[in-house]
């Protein structure tokens, strides 16, 4: 797995009010494009960063987010 970031968990009932929007869509729309983006993704335990610890992570409902390897 290879780890891409820390965004607050897709998978809580509350969590399309955390996603980034962009400057010319709404909520909903943001919400949905997050999930296509999810798709194919797996859901894990965040990465630590230089200002918060995996703990102060998970505290905040932040998950990972990790994109499957490729295999050749």
């Amino acid at each position: 797995m290879r780890w891409l970031t820390n965004l607050y968990d897709p998978r809580l009932p509350d969590a399309s009010q955390h996603v980034v929007l962009r400057y010319d869509e709404s909520s909903w729309d943001g919400w949905d494009r997050q999930k296509e983006w999810l798709k194919d993704k797996i859901i894990a335990e965040p990465k630590a960063t230089p200002s918060y610890t995996v703990e102060q992570l998970q505290a905040m409902k932040m998950v990972g987010v990790y994109a499957r390897e490729e295999r050749p």
